[in-house]
């Protein structure tokens, strides 16, 4: 009697089941989510399904202890990251549908390495998230003192070319050209040039990804994939690639959530972009002083 109790609480909460240690981890949820003036029923399901994930892998043991290790976002992120791209085998069954609301029950099973994998990645972004407040001028100063030798003279300065931003539609962006061209500017290394057959270096900045998605009535999330590339560092292209996840409210706009956040992930990628660049130049100079890089 006590035994058909416990499975009768079961069915009706999230719960994971292990086989062994080494086997997947097996997701069992369920959640409604209600209908949206206008929208199918198959849009309404497919929220209920995700949601009906994520609450089941919110509750896997292996995550739930490491939760303050993450702020909220940054831990609820990380679940629907798994959610997108290591749940396998997922099958759902819808329980119950109306004009009102449809609930679904779901049945998934992800690889515990891959929730290694993934936390692992996370934690070392917390750790750089800790930096945030360090004030640009100390970074910029802390990469100096890492770079042995610069330039004397602008003639031994690198020449860039920066070609036209490019979406994943093919258009181009003056604005975020002229954006990424600042960024890049007054750089002890390199100077940038509008004549491309002088370049040492070109960087080739695109927007690979840009993708808003409704999670429920309050919230949204989208995906942004930037990647600049590079020719100048070695005999092929080098690519830098930032990847971001971000939450934000369906009352917020959409469009400042868009701008900031590419121009975060610009920011970044420049960064990324001008360190590589001043390494290579700095061993091109201790080649030249020394017949060797330090």
């Amino acid at each position: 009697m006590l035994l058909a109790l416990i499975c009768l609480i079961l069915s009706f909460s999230p719960y994971i089941a292990f086989a062994q240690e080494s086997e997947s981890i097996e997701i069992r949820a369920n959640a409604c989510e209600k209908m949206i003036s206008g929208e199918s029923l198959s849009g309404a399901r497919n929220r209920a399904v995700d949601k009906a994930v994520f609450l089941g892998l919110k509750n896997v043991p292996v995550l739930a202890q490491d939760h303050a290790l993450f702020n909220d976002h940054d831990f609820t992120v990380m679940i629907y990251r798994l959610v997108d791209d290591f749940v396998e085998d997922l099958t759902s069954k819808v329980t119950k549908s109306d004009e009102n609301k449809v609930c679904v029950d779901i049945v998934g099973y992800i690889n515990p390495s891959n929730i290694e994998s993934v936390k692992n990645e996370f934690k070392k972004t917390a750790k750089s998230h800790q930096t945030d407040g360090t004030d640009l001028t100390q970074i910029v100063q802390s990469v100096d003192a890492d770079l042995k030798l610069k330039p004397q003279n602008m003639e031994n300065l690198a020449l860039v070319y920066i070609e036209p931003f490019v979406y994943f539609n093919g258009k181009t962006s003056l604005k975020y050209t002229a954006y990424l061209t600042e960024k890049l500017q007054n750089n002890a290394y390199f100077f940038l040039t509008e004549k491309k057959d002088l370049a040492d270096y070109v960087i080739t900045p695109k927007l690979l990804k840009a993708k808003p998605e409704t999670l429920d009535a309050d919230h949204k999330r989208i995906q942004m994939v930037v990647a600049f590339e590079i020719t100048g560092l070695k005999d092929d292209i080098t690519t830098v690639l930032q990847n971001r996840f971000l939450l934000y409210g369906a009352n917020e706009n959409q469009n400042d959530i868009v701008s900031r956040l590419l121009e975060k992930l610009i920011d970044a990628a420049s960064l990324e972009t001008s360190n590589k660049i001043e390494r290579n130049e700095q061993k091109k100079l201790e080649e030249k002083a020394f017949g060797h890089t330090l």
